[in-house]
């Protein structure tokens, strides 16, 4: 008696299967991925992604790729703490798949002097942006933060507290201070006023500024992020942030 037996079913799942186009997931895929294999060299490619499913499908496809292509990749999000995968990684490129709305792939990539790679907005090709930056080093943790718009701090007791401030070899106490720094032109726009002191500009490459006698907050691109004690240091760094389009 003749008898037939079909192929186990486990066996047609071991087929390999065809890699998946790109672009049938999300157009940008395929260049985004030819730029970040280019510039990632010998390091690896943080991918900044949202919460979503779109982006984290895109996330997933991205790294995916640029597997394929022996160059490993972090994925990370805007949540706070995330970017600590990034810590002791020699990050080379960024990936921008979370869009205009937010800075925290910029922030990364500034912070890491990585180039941000984000899809270009139209058919045309776009040029590379450069954008000064504000570096911040603490006195005590020697750790460098970035700031891309401004950095502000503000007393929570003007009546008590003191701002010193040392900058191009000069000091300036101000009782009851606050300031705003911001960079422009390659260099720090510091506004700062005090209690009795009239409001002024200072024009400069760095700047010290020490809090005393009253807790102060110290606020990064809207975005508050420490209690102010101690001194920090902060520093215009020219052209510290590279956006390419892709």
């Amino acid at each position: 008696m003749e008898t037939t037996t079909d192929a186990p079913s486990f066996a047609r799942s071991r087929r390999p299967r065809r890699p998946e186009d790109p672009a049938r997931i999300w157009a940008p895929l395929a260049d985004l991925t030819e730029a970040a294999v280019a510039a990632a060299g010998s390091g690896t490619v943080a991918i900044t992604r949202g919460f979503d499913r779109n982006s984290r499908q895109r996330a997933k496809a991205l790294r995916e790729l640029l597997n394929q292509q022996d160059v490993p990749a972090i994925e990370v999000t805007p949540a706070p703490g995330s970017d600590r995968l990034l810590a002791d990684v020699d990050v080379t490129a960024v990936v921008n798949l979370i869009g205009a709305g937010s800075w925290q792939p910029y922030r990364v990539a500034a912070q890491l002097r990585a180039p941000v790679l984000t899809p270009k907005p139209g058919d045309a090709a776009a040029e590379p942006v450069t954008r000064d930056v504000i570096a911040l080093v603490g006195d005590e943790s020697g750790k460098r933060d970035v700031a891309l718009s401004h950095v502000a701090v503000r007393s929570e007791d003007p009546a008590a507290s003191r701002l010193v401030l040392t900058h191009d070899g000069e000091q300036l106490t101000v009782a009851g201070g606050w300031l705003t720094v911001a960079v422009q032109g390659h260099e720090l726009q510091v506004q700062v006023g005090g209690a009795d002191a009239a409001e002024r500009t200072i024009t400069t490459g760095e700047i010290r500024v020490e809090a005393f006698d009253a807790p102060h907050r110290l606020v990064r691109d809207e975005l508050p992020i420490a209690d102010f004690e101690g001194a920090v240091t902060f520093t215009a760094e020219p052209e510290g942030l590279v956006v390419r389009p892709v």
